[in-house]
């Protein structure tokens, strides 16, 4: 931060101050645009910009964000405001920017950079990529393939149901590089990977194998189901951000209306075509082997979906594994939709946030792959086919379940959520004590 110096006068002091901050916030806000767009909470943004102006000498810093803007104001010593606005027009599921920008905001706050150097990484961190374009295609590919066996499909399912998630993987690539309104992304690429199911079963049908069209259905609506969205929600608005929570919240809503309004004219435009066969039954031990290695391995490649390192992916396997093996005991033995998934949510983010304060990471990146596999995208397909074939009783039944079910989810996220906010304000709290206190020795001494 600039200081006077003898031979100047407070009127040139002030303007140097003011370009100073000029630039501290277009740093800051750069730094929380790139959480912003990579599916970072609004709680975490408006935390880091905030810790960020404080290190950088700011006396006082008021914050808002919202998940389509930051907007921050600076008080400069002689009383007068410095305020930047950043709009964000895309928020993505990047765990990579997610992390890289968590680290250099707190890199930025520990001193260990400049201001000048810090702008230097955050325009290397704009372009980077944890994995090449073919790899991502491919897990998309995989979560698919996986999904549509998790949720009863036989092996044979898996083939076009990975198919199908690879060229929806590579089409959301294509659609992410243009200028295009993300609900409409979601319905085309939605609408896509419902004719792709049709079409592709249909042909494995005529070539002898009998694939069934639900179950692959079902394996790719998991490839474009906005898990994240639901989990930033309900983490904002238990971390008192009601109108950004609530944004958030809608915009999951609309992006699943998108989801059934896309796979729902698939199955109306290509009726003709569907041949409904009963999925794969499985039993015993059969199905424990089955669901638990298909989870793993699934959830695994969610996270490279999401961009999301190869060492993080394996510090959560853990979490994981275990948060599934909960889920089936409590699935045996007491057979409660709500129950089952909010104890299951709860030990994952609790998991999740002792692994992001250890690792010095986003809690999300741990969070969503472990509960990933709860998301009901077999409910919101038996949903919106009951709807489509006119059985609004089938409809209703599973829509109860796809309710309890994000019910089960958001409490267990919410009561967690709540828990670490006793503890986390308060060394939030004290650290920005801290700053102001070191600002005011500091301009004290002078």
């Amino acid at each position: 931060m600039p200081t006077p110096s003898a031979d100047e006068d407070g009127e040139r002091y002030a303007e140097r101050q003011r370009r100073y901050f000029d630039r501290v916030l277009a740093l800051a806000l750069g730094i929380g645009a790139g959480l912003l767009s990579s599916g970072a909470s609004v709680s975490r943004v408006e935390t880091a910009v905030k810790l960020i102006c404080l290190a950088c000498g700011a006396r006082e810093v008021n914050v808002m964000s919202f998940p389509s803007v930051i907007i921050c104001s600076v008080r400069l010593d002689d009383g007068s405001e410095v305020a930047q606005l950043k709009r964000n027009f895309e928020v993505s599921n990047d765990f990579f920017k997610m992390e890289q920008c968590n680290q250099l905001s707190r890199d930025v706050c520990s001193k260990k950079l400049t201001v000048e150097e810090a702008e230097v990484r955050l325009r290397e961190i704009d372009g980077s990529r944890a994995y090449k374009t073919p790899v991502t295609v491919l897990s998309g590919g995989l979560v698919a393939g996986l999904f549509t066996i998790y949720f009863g499909g036989a092996l044979i399912d898996g083939i076009p149901a990975f198919i199908t998630g690879c060229l929806m993987m590579f089409a959301n690539i294509l659609l992410s590089r243009r200028d295009f309104n993300s609900y409409a992304r979601t319905f085309v690429l939605s609408l896509l990977g419902g004719m792709l199911s049709i079409l592709l079963c249909r042909l494995f049908i005529l070539c002898g194998a009998n694939c069934s069209v639900s179950m692959v259905t079902i394996g790719t609506i998991m490839v474009v189901v906005p898990g994240l969205l639901i989990c930033n929600a309900v983490r904002d608005m238990f971390s008192g951000d009601i109108y950004s929570g609530a944004f958030e919240f809608l915009n999951g809503v609309l992006s699943i209306l998108a989801i059934a309004a896309g796979y729902g004219a698939s199955l109306i435009l290509l009726r003709s075509l569907v041949v409904y066969i009963e999925p794969a039954v499985r039993t015993g031990w059969e199905y424990y082997i089955y669901s638990t290695v298909t989870c793993l391995i699934g959830a695994c490649a969610v996270g490279v979906m999401f961009n999301c390192t190869f060492k993080k992916i394996l510090i959560g396997t853990g979490n994981i594994l275990v948060t599934f093996l909960i889920f089936l005991v409590l699935q045996k033995y007491t057979g409660d939709v709500f129950l089952e998934h909010f104890v299951s949510t709860l030990f994952a983010a609790v998991v999740a946030e002792v692994l992001a304060r250890v690792f010095k990471a986003p809690s999300t990146i741990f969070l969503v792959p472990a509960i990933i596999v709860f998301v009901p995208g077999g409910s919101l397909y038996y949903t919106m086919n009951g709807i489509v074939t006119g059985d609004m009783a089938f409809a209703a039944t599973w829509g109860k379940t796809a309710g309890l079910t994000l019910l089960g989810i958001a409490v267990g996220i919410s009561v967690i959520t709540a828990l670490f906010q006793i503890i986390h304000p308060v060394k939030g709290k004290a650290a920005l004590r801290r700053l102001i206190r070191l600002k005011n020795k500091q301009q004290g001494d002078k």
